[in-house]
């Protein structure tokens, strides 16, 4: 009987360990499958998503891990939509651009468009104009909720081109890489538009298969070695002031997650945007301090007149595509009506460029 007690205490002994030893729901790993729709040879695009991968596992002590992957590894990069759409993803690093032929109103989105936003009006929009709201209603009905950004581009180059643009009238007749809106511009401005993936830009060039092209930022740019065949750079890319790159996360993932990881979520996404940015800054200034210096490239702006025209024509061709898609319509009136919103005060406190060096 003296024993009784004893056996008691060490049952509850084993009971306690065994219930500490098991691991409750709240403490189980998440493991999520993510891909970008970008290779890890180009470290503006991906290195943002890997960053924020990096920043979940550490902000969540482990209980998120996104398996990110580079553009291809899992689905086809232009597939990205459609597989976070059935599930084959849970998570999508992309840029809206690539879903146009789906959704018009994804130009918007992905900011691809003549005298489209600043990077801050962009991010302005995103998070305090409605821009959110606007992104995910886009998507509806396809089983996909839309974070906000995992990063933001800077400005591409407007075009590099064997021969020289000193006018409008140059463009008459040039075999111009670009697609989108941009591209439908372009033809009214009388140029030849080639559609071209990206791997095929470079061999187009050197072949003279087509005379210019516009493709990245300057960081992007160095990369693929334009200024080895171009002689001539032209800025600012006004058809993409900025372009915020697109997070796409299956509806049944993100709604199975619980609130504090949703929560830790958008904070490594605010985070991860916040680091491309600033880096972005430093690379793009780097490489275009490159293409000034590189011997026999001539790196030049528009003019004022070539860029109010160009102005004026995009206006005419976004507000054709306004007039035939209503989502199309409603989120670029919510654009202008945050830039009218947002840029007078923005002009009263913006330095005149010589007191801002």
């Amino acid at each position: 009987m003296k024993r009784t007690p004893l056996i008691v205490c060490v049952c509850c002994i084993v009971t306690f360990l065994f219930i500490c030893a098991t691991p409750s729901p709240a403490t189980e790993k998440i493991i999520w499958r993510g891909q970008s729709s970008y290779s890890a040879g180009l470290p503006q695009l991906y290195a943002p998503a890997e960053h924020f991968a990096k920043e979940v596992e550490r902000l969540t002590d482990g209980r998120l891990i996104i398996k990110m992957a580079p553009g291809g590894s899992i689905v086809p990069s232009m597939k990205v939509f459609d597989a976070v759409s059935a599930g084959t993803l849970d998570i999508g690093c992309t840029w809206a651009g690539w879903w146009i032929g789906k959704f018009p109103a994804a130009v918007l989105f992905a900011n691809s468009y003549p005298n489209g936003m600043q990077m801050d009006e962009m991010l302005g929009w995103i998070y305090t104009g409605g821009g959110m709201d606007l992104w995910n209603e886009l998507y509806r009905g396809h089983n996909v909720v839309v974070l906000p950004p995992y990063g933001m581009l800077g400005s591409e180059n407007f075009c590099w081109s064997r021969k020289p643009i000193n006018s409008l009238s140059d463009f008459k007749g040039l075999k111009f890489r670009t697609v989108g809106i941009w591209g439908q511009c372009l033809e009214r401005l009388g140029a030849r538009v080639v559609t071209l993936p990206g791997a095929e830009v470079y061999p187009s060039l050197e072949r003279g298969v087509i005379d210019a092209c516009e493709f990245g930022t300057p960081a992007i740019d160095v990369k693929f070695g334009f200024q080895e065949i171009c002689s001539y750079l032209k800025l600012p890319g006004i058809h993409e002031p900025c372009a915020p790159l697109e997070t796409l996360v299956n509806k049944k993932s993100w709604e199975a997650l619980p609130d504090d990881l949703k929560h830790k979520v958008e904070v490594a996404l605010r985070d991860s945007c916040f680091q491309a940015i600033t880096n972005a800054m430093k690379e793009d200034a780097e490489a275009m301090e490159y293409f000034r210096n590189y011997k026999g490239l001539h790196v030049s702006k528009l003019t004022p007149e070539m860029i109010d025209e160009i102005v004026r024509i995009g206006n005419e061709v976004m507000s054709e595509h306004a007039k035939n898609n209503a989502m199309f319509d409603k989120v670029w009136k919510s654009q202008v009506e945050f830039r009218q919103k947002v840029d007078p005060y923005a002009d009263l406190v913006r330095l005149p460029y010589p007191y801002a060096k």
